[in-house]
C-alpha cells in the first residue's frame, strides 16, 4: 500500500487485490473471464438446451413451476378418477351378481322342496315377463333343449357370462346381459339380468369425471398461473434490484413480501449481506478520504522537516533534533496504518479462529491493575465495581477484548482532565454479558456520537491532542467480531461508553 502526498491518492496493486479475493472466496475479473463456462454433459441437459431455445418462455422457472403444478394435479385427479371409477362400478356389478345368485339359491331351494314340477312352474310364469324389467329365465335340459324360461336362447356353460339381446335370441334388443348358469336337479338353469342401470352409470360416471376432470384442470391451471405469476414478479423484482446494485448503486434492496417465505427469509439474508458491503464499502470510502486529508499534513510535515534536516546538514549545522522528529512522525504514520490494518483483519474475521471460552471479570480485572498507576499519574481516580466473587463467561478472543477495555479507559484518560473519576463495571444476563466504562470528563455530544466509530474522525477539541483517531474504530470492530454492540450514552456529566456481547455469538466467519 502506497500513499502519495501530492495528490493524495491511495492506491493497492493487483496482487493484494487478488490476494484479498482469493481469502474469501471471490472470483477476481480476470478469474471470471477465464473461468470455464458450463457446458451440458449429458443426454438429458443436451435435451433440455434443446428445448429451452425451442420454446424460449420455457426458461422461466415459474411457468415450469405452474406447469408442473397442473400436470401433478391433472396425474393425480386421473388416477383419482379411475380408482373411483372402477371401485363404483364392481360394487353396482356385485350387487345385481349377488340379486342373481340369491335368485338361484332361492329356485334350488323351491325343487328340493317341491320337485321339478314346481320350478318348471316358475319358468312358465316367467316366461311372458319382459327382460328388461325383470330377471331372465331359462330352463333346459342338459342337452340344451329349451323347456320353459323367458330367454329364448341360453348357452349351457356353467358360470357367470355376459351375452348381448341377439346372442339370446332376443330380436332387435342391443342391451348387454349378466347371466349364471348352473345345476337344478337334472335341468340347466340360467338367470340373468340386464346391465343397462351399470352402462347408464358407466356413460354418468365417465360424463361427470370428464367435466369434473376439465374444470379441475382449469382450476389447477389458473392456480398454478397465478402463484407462477406471483413467483415470476417477485423474482423479476429481486432481478431488478440486483441489476441496479450491478450498476454500483449499493443502496438498493431486494423486495420482501409479507409471506414470509424462502424467497423472503433469502432476500432478508441477501439484504443483510448488502447492508454489511454498503457499511464495508462506504469505510473503504471514507477511510481513503480520511487518509487523503488526516495523512497528508503529516507527510508534507515529515517532508518539510527532511528537506530542512537536509538543507541544514549542507552547512554543516547538527541535524539530530530534525532528524528525531521526522522519526516520530513517521512512527505515528506507521502506527496509524498498523492501527488500520489491524482493524481490516478484525473486520474480516479473520480472529474468529482463536475464539475461547474466558472470565470477563478477569479480564476487567487486569485492564484496572495495569492502568491503576496511569490514571493516577494524570490526578485521576479510578475505580472498579465489579464484586470480586463473579464471573462473566463468555466465548471470544482474550487478547481482543483486553485490547477493547484497554482503548477505553486510554480514552477516558487522555480527554479527560485532572481530578475525573472513571469507573469500569460490569454485569450480565441471561443473553448478555456487559461491562461499562463511565468518566466525569467533559463527554461527547450527542450528534458526534455515531461519528467517533467512524476511521480517523475526532472531535474538533482533539485535533491538538496526540492519537490517531482509530481508537472508538477499533472498539466497534471488536465488538462486531463478538456480536457486540457499543452504547455511548450521558453520564451527567462525561460519557458512558457499554458494551455487551451475545453469549451464543457462532464462531464461523
Amino acid at each position: 500500500m502506497a500513499v502519495q502526498a501530492d495528490n493524495s491518492t491511495l492506491s493497492v496493486n493487483q496482487a493484494q487485490v487478488d490476494e484479498f479475493c482469493v481469502g474469501r472466496g471471490i472470483t477476481t475479473p480476470d478469474q471470471e473471464k477465464s473461468a470455464p463456462s458450463m457446458q451440458p454433459d449429458s443426454r438429458v441437459e443436451v435435451f433440455r438446451k434443446r428445448l429451452f431455445d425451442r420454446f424460449d418462455w420455457l426458461r422461466r422457472s415459474a411457468v415450469r413451476l405452474a406447469l408442473l403444478f397442473w400436470l401433478l394435479f391433472t396425474v393425480c385427479f386421473g388416477i383419482a378418477a379411475y380408482v373411483v371409477y372402477e371401485t363404483l362400478q364392481d360394487r353396482v356389478l356385485a350387487r345385481i351378481d349377488q340379486s342373481i345368485a340369491d335368485r338361484f339359491v332361492e329356485t334350488q331351494d323351491v325343487f328340493y322342496r317341491e320337485g321339478i314340477d314346481a320350478v318348471v312352474k316358475m319358468a312358465e310364469a316367467r316366461s311372458t315377463s319382459p327382460m328388461t324389467s325383470s330377471m331372465g329365465f331359462h330352463l333346459s335340459t342338459p342337452q340344451g333343449e329349451r323347456i320353459a324360461g323367458n330367454v329364448p336362447v341360453c348357452p349351457t356353460e356353467y358360470g357367470w357370462e355376459i351375452f348381448d339381446g341377439q346372442t339370446l335370441g332376443l330380436v332387435g334388443d342391443n342391451s348387454v346381459y349378466r347371466f349364471y348358469t348352473g345345476k337344478v336337479g337334472g335341468n340347466v338353469l340360467s338367470l340373468g339380468k340386464s346391465l343397462d342401470a351399470l352402462v347408464e352409470l358407466r356413460t354418468i360416471a365417465l360424463s361427470s369425471l370428464m367435466w369434473t376432470a376439465l374444470a379441475s384442470t382449469m382450476l389447477a391451471f389458473l392456480t398454478g398461473g397465478f402463484f407462477a405469476r406471483r413467483t415470476h414478479k417477485r423474482v423479476a423484482g429481486i432481478s431488478r434490484a440486483l441489476d441496479i446494485i450491478g450498476q454500483g448503486d449499493l443502496t438498493a434492496r431486494l423486495p420482501v413480501s409479507y409471506a414470509g417465505d424462502d424467497i423472503d427469509s433469502l432476500s432478508e439474508k441477501i439484504n443483510s449481506s448488502l447492508n454489511r458491503l454498503e457499511y464495508t464499502v462506504n469505510s473503504m470510502r471514507q477511510v481513503s478520504t480520511d487518509i487523503a486529508h488526516d495523512l497528508k499534513t503529516p507527510l508534507n510535515r515529515l517532508y518539510i522537516t527532511i528537506e530542512e534536516a537536509a538543507n541544514r546538514s549542507r552547512v554543516g549545522v547538527c541535524v539530530g533534533d530534525e532528524l528525531d522528529g521526522a522519526l516520530e512522525e513517521a512512527k505515528a504514520i506507521n502506527a496509524t496504518f498498523e492501527a488500520l490494518l489491524r482493524i481490516a483483519q478484525i473486520e474480516a474475521g479473520a480472529r474468529k479462529s482463536q475464539f475461547k471460552p474466558f472470565d470477563l471479570a478477569s479480564v476487567l480485572d487486569t485492564a484496572a491493575e495495569v492502568y491503576a498507576p496511569v490514571v493516577d499519574e494524570q490526578c485521576q481516580e479510578l475505580r472498579v465495581d465489579i464484586p470480586g466473587h463473579q464471573t462473566l463467561p463468555m466465548l471470544g478472543d482474550r487478547n481482543l477484548i483486553l485490547q477493547l477495555v484497554v482503548n477505553l479507559i486510554e480514552n477516558a484518560v487522555h480527554h479527560c482532565g485532572d481530578d475525573t473519576v472513571i469507573t469500569l463495571s460490569a454485569g450480565e444476563s441471561d443473553r448478555y454479558v456487559w461491562f461499562r466504562v463511565a468518566d466525569t470528563g467533559p463527554g461527547i455530544p450527542d450528534p458526534e456520537r455515531e461519528k467517533v466509530f467512524q476511521r480517523l474522525y475526532r472531535l474538533e477539541r482533539s485535533r491538538t491532542t496526540k492519537g490517531t483517531g482509530l481508537g472508538l474504530s477499533l472498539v466497534k470492530a471488536i465488538a462486531d467480531l463478538h456480536c457486540g454492540k457499543v452504547i455511548l450514552a450521558d453520564n451527567k456529566p462525561g460519557l458512558a461508553v457499554t458494551v455487551s456481547f451475545a453469549r451464543n455469538c457462532p464462531t464461523e466467519c
